[in-house]
């Protein structure tokens, strides 16, 4: 669930980024919005309503940079057939920097400054804490399993759980049902809004790679209203995100996942003889294995079988405190102490 708050916060605040890129996403944001009506329907419109519910198009690109300092910047730029529209006149590009929410016109020139509240402020310091405790990740986690454990957590929180035919798991909340689908990595939410119609959300992920979360893809948003002349009309808003450009320099997206890179050693104190676990991400190998004895600096070579978890068997060892030192092969030094007996 953290990594789902970092990502809902990050859309509330921003900040100025240094030299030193640590994470950077960019991607395209497609969007439709149209009403969606049969031929019965159609005939209940009026003229007005006909012209209300055309298609309209919107083009974004999307680009967040979180540097050395776990600051962040997000910028949004806007493409559109809506360009007689007085707001699209003003901005064309949304940037958030540390002096504020900046607002560009058509020619890339700066419109207007819009300078932080209180509570995005609070919001752009404790994002960077957790950007610095819990690294950064675009995606979700994963989609939940749901154990008998989990349900029964549910339950207590008056969420009732239930497997459809279809694949899908049906979460019944206090003001909204879901319906989660592991197998399609979809998520689609039912919900009644602030004016008594039904609202429809359904979100489609991918997975971005073993373990390493889900990405959004595509958003599909619709609202049930009612036209003059009775109910005909599905408001719809389709959103496609592609073109994804994700760089992690700074390993966040791994630190996210719990996948800070360590030597892990057991047992500690050992006999000589113990278990080595070496934490780095998927697409790290092992390079080199050495044992170093901290009085006198002598070296042993290990051989670990190309594998992130090995035996080391030094039965032989004099006793005293030693190092075990690993070299990956994006050339990071790792290292744990252990005491021989």
């Amino acid at each position: 669930m953290k990594l789902s708050t970092l990502t809902i916060a990050l859309l509330l605040q921003g900040v100025c980024y240094g030299q030193n890129i640590l994470y950077k996403q960019s991607n395209k944001i497609l969007s439709y919005d149209y009403g969606v009506v049969d031929t019965a329907g159609m005939n209940k419109l009026s003229e007005i309503e006909k012209i209300k519910y055309e298609l309209k198009f919107t083009q974004q690109s999307y680009s967040e940079t979180i540097d050395q300092n776990y600051e962040n910047v997000l910028e949004v730029k806007i493409d559109s057939n809506e360009y007689q529209k007085d707001w699209m006149n003003l901005s064309r590009k949304f940037k958030y920097t540390s002096a504020g929410m900046e607002i560009y016109g058509a020619q890339n020139n700066l419109k207007k400054t819009i300078a932080y509240t209180p509570e995005q402020l609070s919001a752009r310091s404790a994002m960077k804490a957790a950007i610095q405790e819990n690294g950064f990740h675009p995606g979700i986690v994963a989609f939940p399993e749901f154990t008998p454990q989990l349900i029964s957590q549910f339950a207590a929180q008056n969420i009732s759980v239930s497997n459809l035919s279809n694949g899908d798991v049906k979460m019944v909340l206090p003001n909204k049902v879901m319906y989660i689908n592991k197998f399609k990595y979809t998520i689609v939410t039912e919900f009644t809004d602030v004016d008594g119609i039904k609202n429809r959300e359904t979100r489609g992920y991918e997975p971005l790679g073993e373990g390493r979360g889900f990405l959004l893809k595509i958003t599909k948003n619709e609202r049930f209203v009612i036209g003059s002349k009775g109910q005909c009309i599905t408001e719809t808003k389709l959103t496609y995100y592609t073109d994804y450009a994700i760089e992690d320099n700074g390993k966040l997206m791994d630190k996210a996942l719990g996948k800070v890179e360590q030597v892990k050693i057991y047992p500690n104190p050992n006999n000589g003889v113990f278990s080595v676990q070496v934490d780095v991400a998927d697409n790290v190998s092992i390079s080199s294995v050495k044992v170093i004895n901290v009085l006198n600096g002598n070296q042993l070579s290990i051989d670990n079988n190309a594998q992130k978890t090995f035996l080391v068997n030094l039965p032989n060892l004099t006793s005293g405190q030693y190092v075990l030192q690993v070299v990956t092969s994006n050339q990071t030094v790792l290292s744990a102490n252990f005491f021989k007996n």
